[in-house]
């Protein structure tokens, strides 16, 4: 008995541990992604911990964890470092993601029209109004949430779990350089015009027209932040600036 006892409480610590590495991975993410860790910023083990209240250890765990996102680079002798993306790596991904969104959408409209999404294009519409909202107050944050929030709707409405995982997976790496590329009003106002036309196919239940909004979405998206890219720093930049 007294074996079995102790046997429990080694598992349940190492839950515990587990647990804690996967908190402290979901939070060093999010100042990744809210900016709060900047693009080619190089990752201090200690000053993290001391911030999260955590062990170095439990740390560097969650740091490794994250290399395969995409969000960061592991040099060896030199630690860890958040990942600056190049122009190349915009166009690629941009790529990827516009041609998984087009059918995701297509996907969506068809479903609505089948009569198996019956909640979806109300969903779209309500967070549509909420955007509409926020370009009038000039809030930029909450755009880039409701924004995320509109995609995932047309994901989840496709009916197809793996094209979702992909796609959250690419837009987990693109929050590297996205969020900025929507904080400008004119750029805020043409992305709503966008998500209206691709609610409207959607909510008429026509495949081939959801595709071409949601790829004209994308395409035109790439071209508005590249444009930004270079007006910022030139046309000879090999990568984004921090």
């Amino acid at each position: 008995m007294r074996g079995s006892s102790m046997d429990t409480n080694v598992r349940n610590i190492g839950s515990r541990r587990a647990t804690l590495a996967v908190e402290v991975r979901s939070e060093i993410e999010r100042m990744i992604v809210d900016g709060e860790l900047a693009a080619g910023e190089k990752l201090n083990e200690l000053r993290i911990s001391e911030i999260l209240g955590v062990s170095r250890g439990t740390v560097r765990e969650a740091i490794r964890s994250l290399v395969d996102t995409g969000l960061i680079d592991l040099f060896a002798n030199r630690g860890a470092f958040v990942h600056e993306v190049t122009l190349q790596e915009v166009h690629n991904l941009y790529d990827v993601r516009g041609a998984i969104f087009a059918m995701g959408c297509a996907a969506a409209a068809r479903r609505v029209d089948e009569g198996i999404e019956t909640t979806l294009v109300e969903q779209l519409k309500d967070n549509l109004a909420q955007m509409r909202r926020t370009e009038s107050e000039v809030e930029p944050a909450l755009y880039y949430d409701l924004n995320i929030a509109f995609h995932d709707m047309l994901l989840e409405g496709a009916g197809n779990p793996k094209a979702k995982t992909i796609y959250d997976n690419l837009v987990r790496e693109m929050h590297l350089f996205r969020r900025r590329g929507l904080s400008i009003s004119s750029n805020i106002a043409r992305s709503i015009e966008e998500h209206e036309a691709i609610t409207a196919a959607v909510a008429r239940g026509d495949p081939d027209a959801a595709w071409q909004a949601a790829h004209t979405h994308i395409t035109t998206g790439m071209a508005r932040y590249l444009k930004m890219i270079e007006r910022a720093d030139g046309p000879s930049s090999s990568a984004l600036p921090r």
